[in-house]
């Protein structure tokens, strides 16, 4: 089979550098072209691999002679450059009346609200509105199906969204979890927040601190209750929502708290626990790329060492007079980030999610 061609925008970042990890080693894949605007940084200082050492970097003014010739476009670059590289694609396209051009898989927010809600948790105007509508959310493995006829613009979902939406999704789905207040508190690795220079995210600042930030402000608040009603047909109501700080590079942990669907008000724990059981069974079953189980079972789960530098999710669960607790861990720049991008660009390409992602 003939590898697909792929180039990325913000390779220097920590969500491109992962991409670039990924993409080298997939069997399906050539990773081409790296667009930067540093002359002076090279991938191979970062990857220390013959491989990076064929991947041509050059600057992102030339992205649009490059595009021709690529199937892929993986952007890892804040929101305002993802809207710009999109607005400058299509305006191209559109232009020279082009039929071929590479499918976008963007890692920002820029294309995963509405733009009402964009232009209140963003705090920045949207440069490329006319997108929103068009780009496809791919939360694998509850995405609709992708097909590569009307797939352009496919929105990365965020990190703190995903851990959470996968534990919700199924519970919220199968009448298990009740809609209404629904609490979260989410953690991160200080790698969520970019590589951008900033004095809160120095080491000598977080280590020993577990600072909460954006409360109530958080853009992936409105991005879970947005897509827990598109993919459960269930609309969460009050919900609550605080991200953290972690003194560590990388992992998130999302502890939620719920409580029984108010059908399921006269089973006794075992019982709600059997449900919840049985709903991700029926979720994830067949997607090799989550792990679940009750607490007692499987303490693991709750730790991050045991999820990053992986592609997983790791969902655990317990009940407690009918109090619900489900805790979701992940890599925040690989289920969060670049590897639920592959996933996607192998959806796309109706190749196993798993591709490049898992050993065989």
């Amino acid at each position: 089979m003939q590898k697909k061609k792929v180039g990325i925008v913000g390779v220097n970042g920590y969500s491109g550098l992962e991409l670039a990890k990924l993409l080298l080693r997939h069997p399906l894949v050539d990773l081409q072209v790296c667009f930067v605007r540093d002359s002076n940084w090279k991938l191979t200082d970062e990857l220390l691999t013959a491989a990076a050492g064929e991947v041509k970097l050059v600057s992102p003014d030339d992205l649009l002679y490059w595009s021709d010739s690529l199937d892929g476009l993986f952007l890892a670059t804040p929101v305002s450059v993802s809207m710009d590289v999109v607005n400058r694609l299509f305006d191209h396209y559109g232009k020279e009346q082009k039929r071929r051009f590479p499918v976008i898989i963007d890692v920002s927010g820029a294309f995963r609200l509405p733009l009402q809600d964009f232009n209140k948790y963003y705090l920045e105007e949207h440069t490329c509105s006319s997108m929103i509508d068009r780009a496809h959310y791919g939360l694998i493995p509850w995405s609709f199906a992708l097909k590569k006829q009307d797939t352009f613009l496919i929105s990365n979902p965020g990190c703190y969204a995903t851990s959470c939406l996968m534990a919700l999704i199924p519970l919220l789905r199968d009448q298990v979890v009740s809609p209404d207040n629904i609490v979260i508190d989410s953690k991160s690795g200080t790698t969520g927040a970019g590589k951008k220079a900033k004095e809160n995210l120095l080491h000598a600042e977080v280590e020993g601190e577990c600072l909460p930030y954006r409360v109530g402000l958080h853009q992936h608040l409105p991005e879970i209750t947005r897509y827990c009603e598109i993919f459960s047909q269930v609309k969460p109501n009050n919900m609550q929502f605080t991200t953290h700080l972690l003194p560590t590079r990388r992992g998130i942990l999302s502890s939620l708290y719920l409580k029984p669907f108010p059908d399921l008000q006269e089973l006794n724990d075992a019982e709600i626990m059997e449900r919840i059981e049985q709903s991700y069974q029926k979720a994830y079953g067949h997607y090799p790329l989550v792990v679940y189980g009750a607490v007692e079972e499987k303490p693991f789960l709750l730790s991050l060492k045991k999820v990053v530098y992986s592609a997983r999710t790791h969902i655990s669960y317990i009940v407690k007079d009918k109090n619900i607790y489900v805790f979701a861990t992940l890599d925040n720049l690989l289920k969060g980030a670049a590897s639920q991008a592959v996933e996607n660009w192998n959806s796309l390409n109706d190749w196993p999610v798993t591709t490049g992602l898992i050993e065989n």
